[in-house]
């Protein structure tokens, strides 16, 4: 291998991908106690899936896994969803959506729970979401679904 060919082309692809792993690219954030298991699935069926699917966060251009390939969707992050309004979901895609969900909840602190602070607007003591302001501030009806899901739990 030539000197030019590893600092052209190695040694800034080895920086990407060390970059990519201290930046955590991809990961749920360690150390936050999801309540995974401690939420209500029923209710996540009945009312939490559906405003992923109406305020479009299960679309193909956000949040969506994709039901032929689950390992790949769209470039949403750490959440990853069926759309289940298009497409009827499984109970095994359900499943697969409400883990996800439950892993981004902070039962001991629900509005703090990344659920509601990616999408709520900046404004609104949101955090930063590629996806834009889905609920502009914490009066939005379903950013309320969304906390009384995280308040109740089992």
């Amino acid at each position: 291998m030539t000197r030019l060919f590893f600092r052209q082309t190695v040694m800034p692809m080895t920086l990407g991908m060390f970059v990519c792993i201290g930046a955590g690219c991809g990961t749920v954030d360690p150390g936050v106690d999801s309540g995974a298991g401690s939420l209500d699935y029923d209710e996540f069926k009945a009312n939490i899936q559906p405003v992923f699917d109406s305020r479009g966060c299960s679309n193909s251009n956000c949040h969506y896994r994709d039901k032929n390939n689950p390992n790949s969707g769209g470039p949403g992050g750490s959440l990853r969803i069926f759309n289940c309004k298009t497409d009827p979901c499984t109970e095994d895609q359900f499943r697969a959506n409400f883990d996800s969900a439950s892993g981004m909840t902070d039962i001991a602190n629900p509005a703090g729970s990344k659920l509601l602070l990616k999408p709520l607007a900046v404004s609104a003591g949101g955090i930063q979401h590629l996806g834009g302001d889905i609920f502009p501030n914490t009066s939005d009806p379903d950013y309320l679904t969304i906390l009384s899901w995280i308040q109740s739990p089992l």
